[in-house]
């Protein structure tokens, strides 16, 4: 039976805090689209047949084999500092579209993966805190499988004092390294679906449940890439 899911984002359209509620219909009668009684930033209503399959994207990166590539990655005296987000971005809102704007259209979605991180440093420098993030694009290749690349990265960080200069030399090789692990896990993440096809796919907030009834999620945190089966 067909899910009529509606979001209500409290901060800005597909990101941050939202409300959501999912509610069963016949797809022969009718689909009550509610109201949240407040004013929000943005709303988003989506009718979800049952040919979809939801794959939730943080759970897939936040695993011991990632966990432990970014321990190499960050060296001795750095570490991660939270769980690995991922995040719907339009392309218009990625910090590389400026660079090149037409390698994908404004209101393209990307998804973005993140952390935080912090690095100690010497003592005459105050230790480093900042987020690596890295942008995917997710996409159907010609026999409508599942698909994926990394399409660009970035760093910011806030302390350092005189060290910071060599701190950021450190980032831009880890960022760079990151790149084709980010890849590998993107691909071993993927493939568990390849054998699924689909012809076309669509993006919802926070983890996609389709549990009836009403739930409070963060976009910033999370995001679902839906594929439609063929019926």
């Amino acid at each position: 039976m067909p899910t009529l899911t509606q979001y209500w984002f409290d901060e800005r359209y597909f990101g941050g805090e939202f409300l959501g509620a999912n509610v069963q219909f016949d797809p022969g009668g009718w689909a009550e689209i509610s109201e949240t009684g407040g004013v929000t930033e943005g709303t988003l209503v989506r009718i979800r047949p049952d040919s979809e399959l939801v794959i939730d994207i943080a759970p897939l990166l936040n695993t011991r084999p990632v966990f432990t590539a970014i321990k190499r990655l960050l060296g001795t005296d750095g570490k991660r500092t939270s769980r690995i987000r991922a995040a719907g971005v339009f392309w218009i809102d990625v910090p590389a579209h400026d660079g090149d704007p037409n390698r994908h259209n404004d209101y393209d979605m990307l998804v973005k993966v993140d952390f935080d991180f912090h690095i100690e440093t010497p003592w005459y420098c105050t230790d480093v805190d900042g987020t690596i993030a890295y942008f995917l694009v997710l996409y159907l290749d010609d026999s409508g499988h599942l698909a994926g690349y990394v399409d660009s990265g970035r760093y910011d960080f806030g302390g350092g004092t005189i060290c910071s200069g060599a701190v950021g030399d450190a980032l831009d090789q880890a960022l760079i390294a990151g790149i084709p692990l980010v890849q590998g896990f993107l691909d071993t993440a993927l493939s568990a679906f390849g054998s699924q096809t689909f012809w076309t796919l669509y993006y919802l907030p926070g983890d996609g449940t389709a549990k009836p009834g009403t739930f409070r999620q963060n976009g910033d945190n999370d995001v679902a890439v839906v594929g439609l089966q063929p019926v």
